[in-house]
């Protein structure tokens, strides 16, 4: 086959823009040439509400699926042979394409932006598909077919191809604002942060910890899941902060029942700070409703007092089935059933406050003297640039 491969690329929410739609374009195709930065490619391009990457490797194509799959706002990307909008020309290249091809049933799904084709896209299907199936002697399956063979005719050229990725689709990173986001090592806080780099939102993390009265496990497998997070913005800030001096003061001056609750008020006016240092002006939790004794809604209303930004939990009202799965989909899932001790659940009483009352909270904690603790904490806060693996590979491979 002599006709050129690129990759098509249909975007998501960025349709709905409106007149911002042009912004929203511009900077999911700069996201999309960090991905693929350093695999083959000699441009990539946005018109007619797609993405091209031209010059690409064909063989390459699923180490590009790879990559693409971390571009947020990215709905589907196909692997298409670029060639004249005539009909002879694109049956001959679809049977080309599906003669090596493994299947059992198949479909031909035809969309036409090029107008001034004769064929509408129904008649596209049906010529294209009647001329296939004798050819591969196969079925014609219009839901659940194991082959699709995509065709979309744009600016009168045809782009064919069988090879296609999905996306988690949503807006690109960089079009939305700073965020900071409380991250554990455990299930919840990755798959929240996820949600967010869904929105567009660029990440910072803040970590506590509580060593050394606690292992530093929970400080490596929070770094191994922003390895993995890290995919997605390709750069992200994470800050380890200690809190066990406050946690003592705490639990030396305060009922036990209430420990898990000011402890997480503490770490919330941490994190506050962190934000305002960098200009962030929401906070991201984990918190799932009802979770644990720490996530009813009386005790998310005494945490969230802690601090005058927003703090946004996209997981409140979500099952732990579905945050598992989520947490597995994006290969965060095994790092955090990894064994580790949690600042919080260390420290844990046997019969922690569920309905905490919010004035009595706020006299317990305005009655603790925390000296300069919370000031030492932000002065001994250690601060770490993670990079996504690909880029470390292509800096290492700059190096040399």
């Amino acid at each position: 086959m002599n006709h050129p491969y690129c990759i098509l690329i249909h975007y998501h929410e960025i349709s709905i823009k409106g007149d911002n739609r042009q912004w929203f374009e511009k900077i999911f195709a700069r996201n999309v040439r960090k991905h693929i930065k350093g695999l083959p490619s000699t441009s990539v391009e946005v018109f007619a509400a797609r993405v091209f990457i031209y010059g690409v490797n064909e063989v390459k194509w699923q180490e590009y699926a790879d990559r693409l799959k971390h571009v947020m706002g990215l709905m589907n990307a196909h692997l298409v042979v670029r060639a004249p909008a005539e009909l002879d020309v694109i049956k001959s290249i679809s049977e080309e394409l599906i003669s090596n091809k493994s299947f059992d049933t198949f479909r031909v799904s035809a969309r036409r932006q090029y107008k001034s084709f004769p064929l509408t896209s129904h008649q596209i299907n049906m010529e294209v598909g009647a001329y296939l199936q004798p050819l591969c002697n196969k079925p014609v399956k219009l839901k659940g077919a194991d082959l699709d063979v995509k065709i979309e005719l744009v600016k009168g050229t045809a782009y064919i191809g069988v090879n296609r990725m999905r996306g988690f689709g949503g807006l690109p990173v960089g079009s939305g604002e700073k965020a900071i986001s409380l991250i554990s090592s455990g299930i919840d806080s990755p798959v929240s942060s996820f949600e967010m780099i869904k929105r567009g939102v660029n990440l910072s993390y803040v970590h506590f910890h509580s060593a050394p009265a606690t292992n530093l496990q929970s400080i490596r497998n929070v770094k191994e899941i922003l390895g993995v997070l890290a995919q997605y913005q390709l750069r992200c800030e994470l800050y380890n902060v200690p809190l066990l001096d406050i946690q003592q003061t705490i639990m030396n001056n305060a009922p036990n029942k209430l420990w898990v609750i000011l402890f997480r008020r503490a770490m919330v006016r941490l994190a506050t700070d962190v934000a305002n240092t960098i200009n962030a002006p929401a906070l991201i939790t984990g918190e799932n409703v009802g979770q644990v004794a720490s996530q009813t809604l009386s005790n998310i209303r005494a945490t969230g007092d802690a601090t005058d930004l927003p703090i946004l939990r996209p997981l409140a009202g979500m099952n732990k089935e579905d945050i598992v799965n989520r947490a597995k989909e994006i290969d965060t899932y095994e790092i955090s059933i990894e064994p580790y001790q949690d600042c919080c659940s260390f420290f844990v009483p046997i019969h922690p406050e569920t309905k905490a009352d919010l004035q009595s909270v706020q006299k317990i904690e305005s009655n603790i003297d925390f000296g300069t603790q919370f000031k030492d904490a932000i002065t001994n806060m250690e601060r770490e640039l993670i990079v996504a693996k690909q880029l470390v590979k292509l800096e290492k491979s700059k190096d040399k």
